[in-house]
């Protein structure tokens, strides 16, 4: 990291805290960032001399003794954000500064260009200093040039997001969902949006589509959508499909809001909206076991809070979602009405601004919360309050200090080897304080010290260099019928695979600590020698909490449940140990390394009488916000199908278990072997059955393909070792039931990886 990086971090840093706390002394902005006082006192100037920052005379107290000491402010250069929505309405335009404050708000008629021109130059004007960024929201059916156009008459970049894209930051910004990290946001209105929070992150999908959950197909045989398909969301639940289903019974025209009025106390009004909210509610629960959200916010003109689609779209989550899920997602109304996407377009400019940008860099760099810290009075079993994400609390000091070791380390990973002065002069920071950090750095295993690579004149200072990649890479795969065990070089290189079957068990923890046993055995058998930089990866067939790493106490399969699998297996290993759910490692595998690799936007289906799924978002994994993200075999297919596992009736592996193929099956008891078998050695009609297997699991993760808008869908899973059956029938149901621009931009592959996946994806998790 060059010096002036490291000046700009410390610059965002200091306009962070100035921001969060809105006043505060010197002193007191040094205990926030954790830098030392001349530094503060010296950014401070510049920061003033630039108008960033501005001083406030000193007002005594009698809080402290001696002089006050004058308080430091935003500046009238800090800046702000516009933002600006159009719709059928018109264009609404508002202005923030840094603090997220509103400082003008407009709104006309019009949607033309000039328009749109027009206030956003009236809500800039109201910003003392820089519009650091300028964010448009367009309504479903606005025309894209418009913002082609405001960019030419301003003559910089402008942010386009769409409006339940906004609406959501809005929520996220100013409602109901602050604090919260994975959320999704559906605005019942003329047609029902979607807006998704993954992890933090906006999810726009692989073509900017994600989101389309309007066009899930609830009746194949229901009114005819705009979309070309037949009964889908929009036609059933939409608020002018639930006013037109008024019309009758009322017999009269009522709008939005005579209907909220009359849900009240009429009990037909209430039981249209509240059947609505069912049909809502269906898709809500389907999201929730596969999307897994912590906040689910329902935001349009039909919407009351505690009303009869609020209530209706709860009891489908409790009745179709998994338990674990249903009690750790929260159902709530939206509260910032028709200017939820104004606020949200201020929200996402702040997001972009040098504070936000500080903001960010002070909570990368915040050091790694532990089970320990979690175990405090207030929080529930999982380890968190049910949507809430953990804050580490950060002493005086360390906040400098954690930013100095990452500048130091990225110094170092540039370089490849540098000496202490070499460093002290890159970085810019203390020679006494990078002496110091390089010691911590030297105990934690990050660098090394290594002979300097030239000579030098004078005494020669000590040289260091990043500590290579661990020499081994352990993945271990716990499958139904044994566990998979490969084994990798620090770039994660493929040295060897091994096989080994373990008898059945019902002890979930005996079952983790003899698969660790396996993996010792064959590490071994093979003359790998175990060092400090031998590290163990994990595929377990179970949720794990992503913050807690414990299986959850309601799993499927009570075998895995209520305990932490990392704990079982590395006490047998000696090592920590890094524990992963399987569908989630094997989308990671294929996207890295096999059919999806360099596809962002990845949807992989393990399919078997256990079918999951896994989600990369973005380039990332997706665990859900309690590990429960891709839990597709849980999908509801038919109210009054045949009994699952889970204890509900009708999911997705109910029909795919060997029981449902027993007329293929040849007479003998059903088996999933034999199914495959006969399907290898040509029967039709088993190879009939795999193909329509795929066709129903196709169609039943239809809605989560319409609201991710994957670029690509990857089919793996023993159904898929016989031919490709499967895939085709998987594909033939997407190409169906999709909305048909999805369709037409989505491949459907076989999987490339076959039974090493989980194996190789726990290892690509430690890389």
């Amino acid at each position: 990291m060059s010096g002036r990086r490291v000046h700009q971090v410390r610059r965002d840093l200091l306009l962070a805290a100035v921001r969060e706390a809105g006043r505060g002394t010197r002193a007191d902005l040094a205990r926030r960032t954790g830098m030392a006082r001349m530094t503060v006192d010296n950014l401070v100037a510049e920061l003033l001399t630039a108008g960033l920052l501005a001083e406030e005379a000193a007002v005594a107290d009698g809080t402290r003794a001696g002089r006050p000491a004058r308080s430091i402010i935003l500046g009238p250069a800090a800046g702000g954000v516009v933002g600006a929505i159009v719709t059928t309405r018109g264009v609404r335009a508002a202005s923030a500064d840094l603090t997220g404050r509103i400082l003008a708000e407009h709104r006309l008629s019009g949607d033309d260009l000039d328009t749109l021109a027009l206030l956003v130059a009236e809500c800039e004007t109201a910003v003392e200093g820089p519009a650091w960024s300028v964010v448009l929201g367009l309504g479903a059916g606005r025309d894209p040039a418009l913002a082609t156009g405001l960019q030419q008459r301003l003559g910089r970049r402008v942010i386009v997001r769409t409006a339940a894209e906004l609406s959501l930051l809005g929520e996220v910004g100013y409602g109901t969902a602050a604090g919260h990290t994975d959320v999704c946001y559906l605005r019942v209105g003329s047609g029902i949006t979607c807006g998704l929070l993954l992890g933090g992150v906006l999810h726009h999908g692989a073509h900017g589509a994600a989101g389309r959950i309007g066009h899930v197909q609830m009746d194949e045989i229901g009114p005819l959508c705009r979309c070309g398909n037949r009964g889908c969301l929009d036609t059933i639940a939409s608020a002018p499909a639930i006013l037109a289903a008024l019309a009758t019974p009322l017999g009269e025209t009522v709008t939005a809001a005579r209907a909220v009025e009359l849900s009240r106390t009429d009990k037909a009004t209430e039981r249209i909206l509240a059947d609505a909210g069912r049909m809502i509610g269906r898709v809500v629960a389907g999201l929730a076991n596969t999307v897994n959200p912590a906040l689910v916010v329902l935001d349009g003109p039909l919407i009351e809070a505690g009303g009869p689609i609020v209530t209706a779209v709860g009891e489908s989550l409790q009745r179709y979602a998994q338990p674990e899920v249903a009690a750790g997602t929260l159902i709530r109304a939206g509260t910032l009405g028709d200017r939820a996407a104004l606020l949200g377009a201020l929200f996402a400019g702040l997001r972009a601004t040098p504070a936000a940008r500080g903001g960010r860099t002070l909570a990368g760099v915040s050091p790694t919360v532990t089970t320990t810290d979690l175990a405090s009075p207030g929080r529930h079993a999982a380890g968190l309050v049910p949507g809430e994400k953990p804050a580490a609390v950060v002493p005086p000091g360390e906040r400098e200090r954690a930013v100095r070791r990452e500048i130091l380390v990225e110094t170092l990973r540039a370089a490849g080897q540098a000496t202490r002065s070499d460093l002290v002069k890159r970085t810019r920071l203390p020679r006494a304080a990078v002496a110091a950090l390089l010691d911590g750095l030297v105990r934690d295993g990050v660098v090394e010290q290594c002979a300097a690579t030239g000579p030098r004149a004078g005494r020669p200072s000590p040289s260091f260099r990043p500590v290579a990649a661990g020499e081994l890479l352990v993945g271990v795969a716990i499958e139904g019928d044994g566990v998979r065990v490969i084994a990798a070089d620090g770039t994660g290189g493929v040295r060897w695979s091994a096989f080994r079957v373990l008898p059945p068990s019902m002890d979930g923890r005996a079952v983790m600590r003899a698969a660790a046993a396996i993996a010792l055995e064959q590490l071994d058998g093979h003359g790998e020698r175990r060092g400090p930089g031998t590290r163990f990866g994990v595929s377990v067939p179970a949720p794990v909490h992503p913050v807690t790493g414990r299986l959850s106490s309601r799993s499927v399969l009570t075998m895995f449940a209520g305990f932490s699998p990392a704990e079982e297996i590395a006490a047998v290993l000696g090592r920590p140990v890094r524990v992963t759910n399987n569908a989630q490692l094997a989308a990671l595998a294929e996207s890295r390394r096999g059919a999806a690799r360099g596809v962002r936007d990845v949807l992989y289906l393990s399919c078997d009488q256990y079918t999951g799924a896994g989600l990369v978002t973005g380039g990332r994994a997706h665990a859900g916000a309690i590990g429960y993200a891709g839990e597709v075999g849980h999908l509801n297919v038919r109210e009054v199908g045949p009994l699952c596992l889970c204890g509900k009736r009708g999911c997705l592996s109910a029909f795919l278990s060997p029981g449902y193929f027993a007329a293929v099956s040849d007479g003998g008891p059903p088996d999933e072997d034999r199914l495959l078998a006969r399907a290898a050695s040509g029967d039709r009609p088993a190879r009939r059955a795999l193909l329509d297997a795929g066709r129903l699991i196709g169609r039943t993760v239809t809605p989560l393909v319409s609201v991710l808008d994957p670029s690509m869908v990857i089919v793996g899973g023993r159904f898929t070792e016989p031919g490709e059956f499967v895939v085709d029938g998987v594909r033939e149901a997407l190409q169906r039931h999709c909305d048909p621009a999805a369709a037409a931009v989505l491949t459907v592959v076989p999987a490339a990886l076959g039974r090493d996946a989980e194996a190789l994806g726990a290892i690509e998790s430690l890389l």
